[in-house]
């Protein structure tokens, strides 16, 4: 029995493989993404290296990421520097406009941010599986989530159950901070990337080139 869930080829070590690759990329994420101006092509190019492992590709992880992050490097970092913008200015807003009780501009911010939140839950997916322009990206991101509500909403609900935790339980705060720093981002993106196959399916079937040649989403 041991000797046979040991196999290399037995479900467990495949499990256990695709546990290690998650944590790998979790790792290469996060020590990428420090500089903050970075997490734009972090992001990118984890989803890049996602795409392959649920593939059934978990070799190589890191030169995979690192070779992904360099391909995406520039218009990831053109999506993701306006983005982090937009959303330091809305959280500006939001906090004055709560410190004055000001219910407009509050309503204003939150608008803004479920913008913003709704772009950074497609591009970053879309540009890792599609050859594109960043504005192409942004605007078939903004396209398509606002094409498939249900699913975002279910993908926005899976990443709010950790913070709820953490909001509801704050001794679990300790806890998660390990798991995210070791596993949470990679495997919360993975969901997420699981979660946008079917989208891209319906995408990719063809009107007129079955080719992904990075053609508009819309």
């Amino acid at each position: 029995m041991f000797r046979s869930l040991f196999d290399p080829n037995s479900a467990f070590s495949r499990g256990m493989e695709r546990v290690w690759t998650l944590v790998v990329l979790n790792v290469l994420w996060v020590l990428c993404s420090l500089p903050v101006v970075t997490i734009g092509p972090s992001t990118a190019a984890l989803y890049q290296v996602l795409g392959k492992v649920i593939q059934g590709e978990d070799s190589h992880t890191a030169r995979k990421f690192f070779a992904a992050w360099r391909e995406n490097f520039k218009c990831a970092l053109l999506v993701w520097l306006p983005m982090l913008a937009v959303l330091v200015l809305c959280g500006f807003d939001l906090y004055f406009a709560v410190l004055n009780d000001r219910f407009l501009w509050k309503l204003l911010a939150v608008f803004a941010l479920q913008l913003a939140a709704v772009e950074l839950t497609f591009v970053f997916p879309l540009m890792a599986r599609y050859q594109n322009t960043w504005r192409s990206h942004m605007k078939n991101a903004m396209l398509v989530g606002v094409g498939n509500l249900p699913r975002m909403l279910l993908i926005w609900l899976i990443w709010a159950v950790p913070v709820g935790a953490c909001l509801v339980f704050p001794w679990l705060r300790l806890y998660l901070s390990l798991v995210w720093l070791l596993i949470g981002y990679s495997s919360l993106s993975y969901v997420t990337a699981l979660l946008l196959r079917p989208v891209f399916r319906r995408l990719e079937q063809p009107k007129d080139d079955p080719k992904k040649d990075g053609t508009d989403a819309s």
